[in-house]
């Protein structure tokens, strides 16, 4: 924290502390000036309908958090309690329907500085004391988000690029693999074909062979019967 913040934000707080306990002490005037703003809000926002007890319960809060705004403790969120409980704790009076100058002059001069106060105190509320706001950070996460994103779509085009292509590839790979199988088979076909012709062959003349052998021999046996028959 720079020195600057460690002297406003007490300068800024000490008004709003005592305003604050004034009203947690005395709320009964605050209530009447502050029932135009509870009988609009007090619905909505479910309150109890007893202007007395919010109004005392708003100035607690507003005593509480000027201390925290003092001590720099929740800074922005004391701020903003402040902002939420103005209306109640610092009701805005008509001044422009007093007929008397010099009251008229007064609850002017009450007004502006309730102004001042609720400025200063909005002002509080968006101190990131130089740090990235919560808005900041969220659209640098959305922009990392879709940033990442985009890569990812990126990857996934690629991927489903090269996924075509293996497949692409692997279809051509298969057909050469068909054909060459194909071819494989009809050479292995003509070869068993030759094979089968020589072994029919070699078997005919082995057979052809044998019968000649087996004629010779039936030959020869009916001459020796032809010449042991008597004469």
């Amino acid at each position: 924290m720079t020195i600057v913040r460690r002297v406003a934000r007490p300068l800024l707080a000490a008004p709003l502390i005592q305003s604050g306990v004034e009203v947690a002490r005395h709320p009964g005037p605050h209530a009447e000036a502050a029932k135009p703003v509870l009988n609009q809000v007090a619905g909505p926002l479910r309150l109890p309908n007893d202007p007395v007890m919010v109004v005392r319960a708003a100035g607690a809060v507003t005593a509480a958090a000027g201390s925290l705004l003092a001590l720099g403790r929740l800074p922005r969120l004391s701020a903003l309690a402040i902002v939420a409980t103005a209306p109640v704790v610092q009701p805005v009076e008509p001044f422009w329907k007093e007929k008397d100058p010099a009251l008229r002059r007064e609850k002017q001069a009450t007004f502006v500085k309730t102004l001042g106060l609720i400025g200063g105190a909005l002002l509080a509320t968006v101190d990131t004391e130089g740090k990235p706001s919560v808005a900041y950070r969220g659209r640098k996460a959305r922009k990392a988000a879709a940033a990442a994103l985009h890569d990812v779509r990126d990857d996934a085009s690629e991927s489903v690029t090269s996924v075509r292509e293996s497949g692409r590839k692997a279809a051509k790979n298969a057909r050469k693999a068909a054909q060459q199988a194909a071819k494989d088979a009809g050479k292995t076909s003509r070869r068993a074909r030759r094979k089968a012709e020589k072994v029919a062959l070699k078997q005919s003349i082995i057979a052809q062979a044998q019968a000649q052998k087996a004629q010779a021999k039936a030959q020869k046996a009916a001459r020796k019967g032809r010449a042991a028959l008597p004469v």
